[in-house]
């Protein structure tokens, strides 16, 4: 999953970011829930960065809570495939809108 971040914003901001969304989707924040930030990738002039969790129901509740209307401030890339196919969209404002992988660049 990648997350927004804001250009210029640096990881410990980013991971204040995060830390904050998850205490507010889970009520406080668990003892067992620890992620990573990964890569910085580019999509339509804004800036991502990987959220990495070992644990995948994580992301499944960022991406339930990002389809509320003001569930999630920034916006959120999610990635898969269907049938062997590779798919990406785009969740913003609750709304989730698939664009093609290829438009997904790895920034610098």
């Amino acid at each position: 999953m990648l997350i927004e971040s804001p250009a210029g914003e640096s990881e410990h901001e980013f991971r204040l970011y995060v830390t904050g969304l998850l205490a507010e989707i889970y009520g406080h924040l668990p003892d067992w829930l620890v992620f990573k930030v990964g890569r910085r990738f580019e999509h339509q002039g804004k800036c991502f960065r990987e959220f990495l969790c070992p644990s995948g129901s994580v992301d499944g509740r960022i991406q339930l809570h990002a389809e509320k209307p003001e569930g999630v401030l920034r916006a959120i890339i999610i990635q898969g495939t269907h049938a062997n196919v590779a798919f990406c969209a785009v969740i913003r404002g609750g709304i989730e809108t698939e664009f093609h992988c290829d438009e997904l660049r790895l920034a610098d």
